[in-house]
């Protein structure tokens, strides 16, 4: 790679944990749950950095990745203000077409370098040119590349096994589908041994039947899956008793012979990954199945067996045959450790998934790193996310949880940054006295306390938006609506198809909903929620910018908001907070320092930059922290020995 000679640090490892808080990283640490975080942070430098606004993902990785604002890069939410068309439509923010800025592995490629991107967030679709990239969609269920999400058969007596308290909605936390079945109800019944070929297991009670239909494309974001229509593929299973004490065991058949067996499971039990075949749009895909069966009573009243995603074996990656690399040397990849299936199936079960998901994070990063000339490795999990919007709610006393609720919670969260912390001391062990070692991400996360404001709702109550007897805006008389997560459009004579508000209203009806919401009190607390509302223009100091942004900008004080998005990037608040982590390592930088100047997400690519010697990435607008170098002068003093 073309860098300057001397720069301090040879190569970059930088790991991403989508949703994860200095705040809470530091609680992590004292509670000694993370020691690879705390070697890395006690070995290098670390502070609480001030992301961006909207504390979300697209704008919040977008920034971090290129060193600009989402004024200049435009990835402003997932859903992003549509322009010419109706208020109610959005665009996608999920693209990386969307961005105005250079990206720091295309800035790697422009000096001649190398960079390996696994599962790294909002890099889709790729654009390395040189490098090697591995997924890197979005969270969860946001992806566009598996064959079917998860399936949960379930029969008998059967429950949910939610938290309680309130949920985050989908246009926060996409990584979950709210408005679907989350299970797959199935009825046993006696085998009728007419239908099947081959010899039934030795049972002391009547063998059961059960089918399990895996649906293709189930589960999945509509608006990114990889076809639109997929042929159901049944499996059969035997239920039987292999012993003295009832139904202990189910055999899975992939056809209604039972010596087709692709598992033989007890309760609590993993089968192996086996490769299967599955029809999309008139094409087989060949991807990876697995099946766990969860619960099975000895009278079989009440079954529970779960399929995570199914994730494909090749067309994940660039080049394309590195996916065929992994697949031979690793084996199979999963992007979405059941994030969605939280709440439904048991938590052990997802934690089991979730160490696999990181295992295979770190053996990827390794073996790709380990057979390829590189520069910069980043790689990306989503997990501190998902705990943040399902555990960490009601993790903190101020939730007003019951103590077995917070305890599951505060188990749900250790779990976590722990499985976290193994794929880092994996990945880390990659770094030599030449490598720069970064732990960032992109926003925080906070417990809840009250109910969470629901802008529209406060529109609606404050007059700006009417609906008719059908629930449905009636843009005749609506004079401003939310979009996206912060931003509220005047619906404007000239701007909107169908604006009302004359352009000589224009600021005054601004001036009236900044009135409105600092005004506006939560009706059971009498507190007021908002801690902010100005003008676009006004904007400007939360670094949005542009025709993207609201005519009214608006953030909730984090007791009114779910466990991001809405908040100021400042906030701390209970065990969490907004604040996003920056711990930085290795070569060049100085050792065991709390950082007290700000750092700030636009810093950490052209700090990064800095420190390999490269040059900046086009629109950068950040700067380089230079209180965490050893040198930061480095340039400088090379000129001065090569002077000598």
């Amino acid at each position: 790679m073309k860098r300057t000679r001397l720069a301090p640090a040879k190569r970059a490892i930088i790991i991403g944990m989508d949703g994860a808080s200095m705040e809470l990283v530091n609680n992590m640490i004292a509670w000694g749950h993370t020691p690879n975080m705390a070697k890395l942070r006690d070995a290098g430098v670390h502070r609480p950095m001030i992301g961006v606004f909207p504390t979300l993902t697209p704008p919040g990785w977008t920034a971090l990745s290129t060193g600009s604002w989402p004024g200049t890069h435009q990835v402003m939410d997932f859903n992003i203000r549509a322009i010419g068309e109706a208020l109610d439509k959005t665009v996608w923010g999920i693209n990386t077409g969307l961005c105005q800025s250079e990206y720091l592995w295309n800035l790697v490629e422009r000096a001649g370098g190398k960079p390996i991107l696994v599962k790294w967030e909002m890099s889709w679709p790729p654009t390395v040119k040189t490098g090697i990239q591995v997924e890197g969609t979005g969270p969860g269920v946001s992806n566009h590349h598996q064959i079917a999400g998860y399936h949960l058969f379930v029969a008998g007596k059967w429950a949910a096994r939610p938290i309680g308290g309130q949920r985050d909605p989908e246009t926060l936390d996409p990584s979950a589908l709210q408005k679907i079945k989350h299970i797959d109800s199935v009825t046993i019944k006696p085998v009728d041994t007419s239908e099947w070929e081959g010899t039934l297991p030795e049972s002391k009670k009547p063998v059961q039947e059960v089918e399990l239909t895996i649906q293709p494309l189930a589960r999945g974001r509509e608006n990114m899956n990889r076809g639109k229509s997929g042929v159901p593929k049944p499996f059969y299973g035997l239920i039987y008793a292999s012993g003295q004490d009832g139904y202990d065991r189910i055999r899975v058949c992939s056809s209604r012979s039972a010596d087709d067996v692709v598992a033989d499971l007890g309760v609590g039990e993993w089968s192996d990954w086996w490769l299967d075949t599955f029809e999309i749009d008139g094409g087989d895909v060949e991807g990876y199945v697995r099946m766990k069966l969860v619960t099975l009573t000895p009278t079989a009243d009440a079954f529970e067996l779960f399929v995570p995603q199914i994730w494909p074996r090749t067309d994940y990656t660039v080049p394309s045959e590195v996916a065929t690399s992994i697949d031979q040397n690793i084996g199979s990849f999963l992007q979405n450790p059941a994030r969605d299936a939280l709440g439904q199936v048991d938590d052990d079960t997802y934690f089991e998934l979730l160490d696999y998901h990181h295992q295979r994070l770190a053996d990827v990063a390794t073996y790709l790193a380990s057979e390829n000339d590189w520069d910069v490795l980043m790689v990306e999990t989503h997990a501190p996310d998902y705990a943040s919007h399902f555990f960490l709610s009601q993790a903190d006393e101020i939730s007003g949880a019951a103590p077995e609720t917070i305890h599951r919670c505060r188990e749900g969260l250790r779990r976590t940054y722990q499985s976290v912390d193994r794929m880092i001391g994996q990945i880390a062990e990659l770094a030599d006295e030449e490598t720069v070692v970064l732990i960032c991400a992109d926003h925080g996360g906070t417990p809840n306390q009250f109910r969470a404001v629901d802008i529209e709702e406060v529109l609606e109550e404050t007059g700006f938006i009417v609906k008719g007897t059908d629930g449905a805006i009636d843009w005749t008389k609506t004079r401003a609506v939310n979009v996206g997560l912060v931003h509220i459009f005047i619906n404007l004579v000239g701007r909107e198809p169908n604006g009302i508000v004359a352009q000589a209203d224009y600021e005054a009806t601004q001036s009236e909903i900044i009135a409105a919401l600092h005004a506006y009190q939560d009706a059971e607390t009498g507190r007021h929620p908002f801690s902010l509302a100005v003008t676009r223009a006004d904007a400007e100091m939360l670094n949005l910018h542009g025709d993207l942004v609201g005519d009214v900008v608006y953030a909730l004080r984090p007791e009114f908001d779910g466990a991001h998005g809405k908040q100021l990037p400042s906030v701390s608040f209970g065990i969490g907070g907004q604040h996003s982590t920056f711990i930085l390592s290795g070569a060049g930088v100085r050792k065991g320092v709390a950082l007290e100047r700000q750092v700030r997400v636009v810093d950490v690519a052209p700090t990064l930059c800095y420190l390999l010697g490269l040059p900046m990435p086009t629109n950068v607008e950040g700067g380089i922290v230079y209180e965490a170098l050893d040198d930061p002068n480095w340039h400088l003093t090379s000129l001065a020995e090569l002077e000598k």
